[in-house]
């Protein structure tokens, strides 16, 4: 039906429209409002205010383009109720004197008290803020005592986001008084460095306990190192209202604390644990009840932990399985959990293909399903991937995905091509993520332009060959930053393939709505 001056959007009260959008994936919502700008004058006047009052940047231009308009026009600033950002530092803006980066932008505007109604933070640094692995020196570091004045600038923040910081020659962490800020519910914090470590760790997990009444989201990512490792006292926090738990580079488990913390919260719905280095450490019991984490919908595990939860798996929408090795996600699908799991709709596969005679000794390595659905054990003990003749095997564990995305090994398109009649098994799939370098054989050398050639061709005849995709995406960046290399795919009316734009694209969408840039699962 078209949408005129009288269409189904204009008879919408104005009212009713945040309400839609708030219901919008986070990282979707500007394009979607752009699109609704687009209807017509009326609908226009409706969705701009919206989508400036839930801002994601995607570069450092435009964000300090925007920031710079909050400087000029404090009003405008009224309206912002979420701000998101993720920025590189350019070489342009490591020269200027005085330094106007991002970071520093986004603390002149909150000091001058121009984001009076923002509930929502997420400073999210990428590569560009390193040098040779380090941070750039002066960069990237909120100012003394900079964080316990937001109560005052930023009375209703409720949620904090910062990704990508580090500490480099002079700590900054602690005197910025980030760990004081009071009221948050949802909390991210990928802060690394040896200040963090040493000094930081008993003030952070003392604000966390006077956080946990309210809070539903945690997200640390610590530097791995040993003074940060322990989980024992965030495991002796009750959190009665957390929803959402992720918990990375962390590596000395208690199995028994972290069994009595997941009987005390039935409330999570979404749990990220994959980062697990120590092979004697486990997150879970040997023997799970079924009734642990009802409400358990997406889950990030290694493979040993992803075995312990075969009993709770089949309630699960989005499942992201790290290290396993050679056929063991097709095991688990088709002989661990013999119904497969027929309510998932996203299915992310880490995989170490493994040549080594100890397959024989790992359980899952050599299973394999005949294509009429007869179970064995390969004497093979040579590196399997999914182009080796288990595909089939995920489809029949797995037939409602609408994404799925391979990493650890490389996935190359045209491969993907020759297993495109298992794809298609897939009735609902939508979204495919793969990693592959497109380095060139005869330079060795990167050229971005041949890449973005060769990816758009490559992509073209996956998407003729499986005609329900509608985006695919190369997820092989260097140390996972974003954004990632992205093809979207338009179609006919009879589902062929009209055009591939390729651009960037993040990664994978189920049980990541309240992401800015959904990041794809690294293998680890």
């Amino acid at each position: 039906m078209p949408v005129t001056d009288e269409g189904p959007l204009n008879s919408l009260l104005p009212e009713i429209y945040p309400i839609i959008i708030a219901h919008l994936p986070l990282y979707a919502t500007p394009s979607t409002l752009l699109a609704l700008a687009l209807t017509n004058h009326h609908v226009s006047d409706i969705a701009l205010p919206l989508l400036c009052s839930r801002l994601v940047l995607k570069n450092e231009a435009d964000a300090l383009l925007l920031l710079q308009k909050l400087m000029d026009d404090p009003p405008f600033g009224r309206v912002v109720r979420e701000l998101h950002i993720m920025s590189d530092l350019s070489l342009n803006t490591r020269s200027q004197n005085p330094p106007s980066d991002v970071v520093r932008r986004v603390s002149d505007v909150i000091s001058k008290g121009y984001l009076p109604f923002i509930h929502t933070l997420g400073l999210h640094l990428g590569k560009g803020w390193y040098h040779d692995e380090d941070p750039v020196n002066g960069f990237g570091q909120f100012e003394k005592g900079f964080w316990t004045q937001i109560n005052q600038k930023c009375p209703k923040l409720r949620a904090l986001i910062l990704e990508g910081f580090e500490e480099a020659e002079e700590p900054w962490f602690v005197d910025s008084g980030i760990l004081e800020v009071p009221d948050i519910t949802s909390l991210s914090l990928h802060i690394f460095g040896r200040e963090v470590e040493t000094l930081a760790i008993h003030k952070h997990l003392h604000h966390m306990s006077s956080l946990a009444h309210s809070l539903h989201t945690l997200d640390l990512k610590p530097d791995a190192s040993e003074d940060y490792a322990s989980l024992s006292s965030i495991f002796e926090i009750d959190f009665p209202c957390l929803r959402s738990l992720s918990l990375a580079s962390f590596s000395e488990i208690n199995t028994s604390q972290a069994m009595a913390f997941w009987e005390r919260h039935p409330s999570i719905e979404a749990l990220d644990i994959a980062s697990n280095d120590h092979q004697d450490s486990r997150w879970f019991a040997p023997v799970v009840p079924a009734t642990l984490l009802p409400k358990l919908l997406h889950l990030t595990v290694c493979w040993d932990d992803a075995l312990l939860l075969a009993p709770i798996l089949g309630r699960l929408l989005g499942l992201s399985i790290h290290g396993s090795v050679n056929a063991q996600i097709p095991y688990l699908l088709r002989s661990v959990c013999p119904n497969g799991l027929p309510k998932l709709k996203s299915l992310h596969i880490g995989q170490a293909p493994s040549s080594s005679a100890k397959n024989k000794n790992i359980e899952g390595s050599l299973w394999y399903e005949s294509e009429d659905g007869v179970f064995g054990r390969t004497t093979n003990k040579g590196s399997r991937t999914v182009f080796d003749g288990f595909m089939h095997s995920i489809v029949r564990g797995a037939p409602n995905l609408e994404e799925i995305g391979f990493t650890g090994a490389l996935s190359r398109l045209p491969e993907l091509v020759k297993i495109a009649g298992d794809l298609n098994g897939f009735a609902h799939l939508k979204y495919l993520y793969h990693q592959d370098s497109y380095i060139t054989v005869e330079s060795g050398i990167i050229d971005i332009h041949s890449k973005r050639d060769t990816f758009a061709s490559q992509a073209t005849s996956l998407a003729e060959n499986v005609p329900g995709l509608v985006s695919i995406t190369n997820v092989a960046t260097t140390s996972n930053h974003l954004p990632y290399m992205t093809a979207k795919i338009t179609r006919g009316e009879n589902g062929e393939v009209t055009s591939v734009e390729v651009g960037n694209g993040y990664g994978m969408k189920i049980g990541y709505d309240d992401a800015a840039f959904p990041q794809a699962p690294y293998n680890t």
